[in-house]
């Protein structure tokens, strides 16, 4: 696998929630695409998967911080600040 291939790193069905992730990933220097994220979306509901899709040099450290916010989500951060990503 190339460095610049793509890799899905982590998919939902919350279109607003994808959004959320992409931008977090986007703040954090990581380039980051979503897949499906139109398709079939009604009243904001998706029924199709959406793919948070990255370079694969940036993949594991994508589902690293996918996977510490979803750790905290609800809760409040590590450094004691709010969880910005359920604002």
């Amino acid at each position: 696998m190339d460095i610049n291939d793509p890799v899905t790193v982590f998919t939902l069905h919350d279109p607003m929630r994808a959004e959320v992730i992409k931008n977090f990933l986007k703040s954090e220097g990581i380039r980051c695409r979503l897949d499906g994220a139109n398709a079939g979306t009604t009243l904001g509901l998706n029924f199709n998967e959406i793919g948070v899709v990255v370079q694969a040099s940036d993949a594991e450290r994508a589902r690293g911080l996918i996977d510490t916010h979803e750790a905290h989500k609800g809760k409040d951060r590590p450094d004691g600040g709010p969880d910005h990503l359920d604002d």
